[in-house]
């Protein structure tokens, strides 16, 4: 954490000498004269590699500074090629390479931090409440060979989506008052994700998706017998950390014919879910 930051003083300090010396009148006119385009490509590379490089680390995506630092050059060069043109000295172009290249190390520092920080959490709220939720894109092939086994062979399957309502405050919290602010949600999502796992069968698939949803797959199971687990799975939760969790489901064959559509089918209903608790 204490080197986290250090990279973000670092990159803030960074910035603001870059704008301050910028905004002095002398330097600009005896020393260098820095183009608006500049300082518009920094900013665009701080922001960018602060939200992107974190993602990619935290799907697991290895990326490297040598690869990235590369490429903004690169895009500098285009852009002195095809707007710059010769309106600058070509030592303020270099000079403005360089600073281009360090805001890009700083900020993909930064951002390697916060995602491997990220990925850490993760791995730590994981381990502090096992389950067996697996993530839904990495689970397509095994999706997809149980919807063609209940076409084959004509069983129903019905689908559980899933999403835990934030409460107004984390004292809402039971049993996880203990933890820092910011980890509050992360842990509550474990939390729900073993729930799930411990009341779902051993036939049953449980799936994740990056936005904290659980989608439960049911093979030989109708929505009445679907309904009833959601229920059950309600009240765990409201039990275990005094949360809400909202729901909706949706049966193969007789309301979709793929997983794609039972997801659609299941997100409505989860959401008039939510809206029938906020009207009552």
């Amino acid at each position: 954490m204490s080197e986290l930051k250090f990279s973000i003083t670092i990159l803030v300090t960074y910035v603001i000498a870059i704008l301050g010396i910028a905004n002095i009148d002398q330097f600009q006119e005896s020393i260098i004269d820095f183009s608006p385009v500049f300082f518009v490509l920094v900013a665009f590379i701080v922001f960018s590699e602060l939200i992107v490089i974190g993602v990619l680390i935290r799907s697991g995506v290895r990326i490297s500074n040598y690869i990235v630092t590369p490429f903004w050059i690169f895009v500098y060069i285009l852009v002195w090629y095809f707007y710059l043109g010769d309106s600058k000295p070509i030592q303020v172009h270099l000079i403005q390479i360089l600073l281009v290249l360090l805001s890009s190390i700083l900020a993909y520092d930064v951002g390697k931090r916060i995602g491997e920080l990220d990925k850490t959490l993760a791995g730590l709220s994981s381990s502090a409440y096992p389950n067996r939720a697996r993530d839904i894109q990495s689970s397509r092939d095994l999706i997809a060979a149980e919807i063609t086994r209940s076409r084959r062979y004509h069983h129903p399957l019905s689908i559980l989506k899933i999403r835990l309502e934030k409460p107004k405050s984390n004292a809402g919290w039971k049993d996880l008052d203990t933890l820092a602010s910011d980890m509050y949600e992360r842990f509550a999502i474990a939390k729900v994700s073993q729930i799930i796992s411990d009341l779902a069968r051993s036939t049953d698939i449980v799936l994740y998706d990056r936005d904290g949803q659980f989608v439960l797959m049911c093979p030989e199971t109708n929505l009445t017998n679907i309904s009833i687990l959601a229920e059950r799975m309600e009240a765990a939760v409201h039990e275990s950390i005094n949360a809400k969790i909202d729901w909706g489901s949706a049966a193969f064959p007789d309301e979709a014919l793929t997983f794609d559509d039972l997801l659609q089918t299941a997100q409505k209903r989860l959401v008039e879910d939510n809206k029938r608790k906020l009207t009552d």
